[in-house]
């Protein structure tokens, strides 16, 4: 490997999603040398992803289930098995920053603590110790900084939803959730007129 593609390479793989705006430099190298980095890591099974609108990168398993001579390709990237309520939360952040996107012209969605626990809280069962429950979404909210869709500001309690959870929650997943959710109202309401 070339000294020009060492920096950018070894940059995503250990962010695993690089922005232009946290690393102005490499993302630079990144999108100048785009071709010869994916090239390079094709040939351990893994795609780059460029969103150069959005403004971030990052590194993902190639979908080969085999290689030519017949042998089982090893997944080099982890895949993380997320719980309901952790997916249920990636998919409201990616309606509410669909939302942001056709309301304002800021590119940065900032929730405060308390906007994510009211937007979820809905959704998950009710406990009699409210104390719980907002407990519960707080270990939800540190899985999703540390899966990188959420990142703390430097005013306290504020996250800012992160452009690539638009990669991990396209608008597909996003409209079955919805159509999901539709019929879901529309069942607890029959549900509510049959009770009365």
């Amino acid at each position: 490997m070339s000294d020009a593609l060492t920096v950018p390479v070894v940059h995503l793989l250990k962010a695993g999603v690089l922005y232009q705006s946290d690393a102005p430099a490499i993302w630079e190298q990144i999108v100048s040398q785009q071709a010869a980095i994916g090239d390079y890591l094709g040939v351990i099974g893994l795609d780059i992803v460029v969103d150069r609108a959005e403004g971030y990168a990052y590194v993902r398993q190639q979908e080969l289930d085999s290689r030519d001579d017949g042998a089982p390709v090893p997944r080099l990237v982890t895949r993380h098995r997320l719980s309901f309520p952790v997916s249920l939360m990636l998919v409201l952040l990616r309606g509410r920053l669909a939302d942001s996107d056709a309301d304002s012209a800021d590119p940065r969605l900032v929730l405060t603590r308390d906007d994510l626990v009211e937007m979820v809280r809905g959704f998950l069962p009710p406990r009699s110790n409210e104390a719980q429950l907002v407990d519960q979404i707080d270990a939800h909210i540190k899985k999703l900084v540390d899966l990188k869709a959420l990142r703390q500001t430097k005013q306290t309690s504020a996250y800012e939803v992160r452009r690539h959870i638009k990669a991990l929650v396209d608008a597909q997943a996003l409209n079955d959730f919805n159509d999901l959710l539709a019929t879901y109202r529309d069942a607890a309401s029959t549900t509510a007129k049959d009770d009365t």
